[in-house]
């Protein structure tokens, strides 16, 4: 198939006069009382990183941070988001924005993972009295402050402010930046928000309720997970009237596991699935829900079934130990502490102990007037086949935004693009990889808003697929003709209708 140059790269555009002071001279600038500098080191060009100034240091009480800032530099500034509980400094990708020419940041969110792995941070003892802060930092505190700071050292480097401010994160980086949406809208003027764990309490006793059906006879072996994925795919590949191993919408998919898999006549065979097995994965797919049947949040989409075993207990695995860290430490009210296992979660009556730690957590508020008004932009994206972050909770924060402000006024600063076949964040067998930067750049920058998108599924460095990405409700249908791998060959259209 012909090359398709799907990533422009950004081409840097240095300052006039370049910074205005030295880098070692910011080690020794005020940036705050509750800010120290610890080092400030001008980094010359290597391989492909250019030369930069790294600035490191902490904001009170223990949020770690680095700022880089390239001698040409292209006037803006974009900051990056964490996966997990954090723990960590995105340096990685912080350097991928640098390559751009972004002067770039990341915290590390307050708190270390190698010394407070998973949520322990948050736990309160007399050896951690700041577990209430460091909750707080994680959950949307540090990183308004880091933007804050960054945009002071920039100003005081370079000698002016960036003229566009962007945010780029994915998972727990897509909840920041909801946050960072709901409650300082000043801080960016674009969002790139993928797969956001905007409900993270909910996500995190979803999994916690998967793990429940995988503590015994229901327990799914991962050499019949193929066995799902063969008998789902039979299923519904075809209904978006194209047989090509992606489901485009999963929630259109009546797939029923005890009616559609094979039945064990007798025993646990390596072809068919037990009653308690059945059982297991018909909770699974229907979701958490109350001894009366009360739903607690969305059940598992049909299409994320061949990394389960990378998410979900199996005989060889042990229940996510993120989502029992996080009920453990910081999220059930009271805090139940090291003895606290998942086993104990109580689907009637814990439901309620986690609404403090939601009201600080989940990205829910659906008021984004600020943001609208000062002519922010959103662009949301998903993968219908994420095991990680379930994808229904972050459409239906979109749709009640979009009944709130109406379709049209939503749709000029906010969008929704769903991946059909893509994991969580990237992977899987749709086209999952797509230029989601510059889209928010041109939206900001030069009004352009993203009508559509081209994604590409990459296998060994090579583009074997490519389709559109369209936005949240419109889907992409082949025209009929010319090659299904190719995505000039499809157009952007209202679904049907159910």
């Amino acid at each position: 198939m012909k090359t398709l140059w799907l990533f422009p790269v950004l081409v840097s555009t240095a300052t006039a006069a370049g910074p205005a002071l030295q880098c070692t001279d910011l080690a020794a600038k005020p940036f705050g009382k509750d800010v120290r500098i610890v080092s400030a080191t001008l980094i010359p060009a290597k391989d492909s990183l250019p030369e930069h100034c790294d600035v490191r240091g902490v904001i009170w009480p223990e949020a770690g941070f680095a700022i880089k800032l390239p001698t040409a530099w292209n006037d803006r500034f974009q900051m990056v988001g964490n996966g997990g509980t954090a723990g960590t400094i995105s340096i990685g990708a912080v350097d991928g924005a640098v390559r751009k020419g972004f002067a770039a940041a990341s915290t590390d969110t307050g708190h270390d993972a190698a010394k407070e792995p998973l949520a322990t941070f948050a736990y309160v003892t007399p050896q951690n009295p700041e577990g209430h802060r460091k909750f707080l930092d994680f959950a949307y505190l540090s990183v308004h402050e880091t933007a804050v700071l960054a945009k002071q050292v920039i100003r005081t480097y370079y000698g002016s402010a960036p003229r566009y401010s962007y945010w780029v994160g994915c998972s727990t980086g897509g909840r920041q930046g909801l946050q960072e949406a709901q409650r300082y809208p000043e801080d960016f003027d674009g969002l790139v928000v993928g797969a956001p764990g905007l409900y993270n309490t909910g996500n995190s006793m979803r999994r916690i309720w998967i793990g429940q059906t995988q503590t015994g006879d229901g327990a799914i072996p991962a050499e019949k997970l193929p066995l799902i994925t063969k008998a789902i795919y039979e299923k519904c590949d075809a209904l978006d009237g194209l047989k090509d191993g992606l489901i485009d919408d999963p929630r259109r998919c009546p797939f029923e596991p005890a009616r559609d898999l094979p039945k064990c006549a007798s025993g646990n065979g390596a072809d068919c699935f037990t009653a308690a097995q059945l059982d297991a994965l018909t909770k699974i797919y229907g979701g958490p829900r109350t001894s009366a049947g009360k739903q607690l949040f969305p059940g598992e989409l049909v299409g994320s079934e061949p990394v389960w075993p990378d998410n979900f207990i199996l005989p060889d695995k042990t229940v996510l130990p993120r989502a029992e860290s996080q009920m453990k430490y910081e999220m059930l009210d009271p805090a139940p502490g090291p003895s606290w296992t998942f086993r104990l979660f109580n689907f009637d009556s814990d439901p309620a102990r986690l609404s403090k730690a939601a009201a600080e957590l989940n990205a829910l508020n659906t008021d984004l007037s600020p943001l609208k008004k000062r002519g922010g932009k959103i662009l949301q994206y998903s993968g219908w086949a994420d095991q990680q972050v379930n994808p229904l909770p972050g459409l239906d924060y979109y749709e009640t935004v979009s009944r709130k402000f109406g379709d049209a006024a939503t749709r000029d600063f906010y969008r929704v693009f769903m991946v059909p076949g893509m994991f969580h964040c990237n992977g899987g067998p749709g086209c999952n990889t797509a230029d989601w930067l510059t889209a928010v750049m041109n939206w900001v920058e030069k009004g352009t808003a993203p009508a559509q998108l081209t994604g590409a599924h990459i296998e060994s460095g090579k583009t074997t697929r490519t389709r559109p990405l369209c936005p949240y409700p419109q889907v992409a249908r082949y025209k009929g003709m010319g090659s299904t791998d190719e995505a000039e060959n499809f157009t952007c259209v209202a679904p049907k209708p159910e």
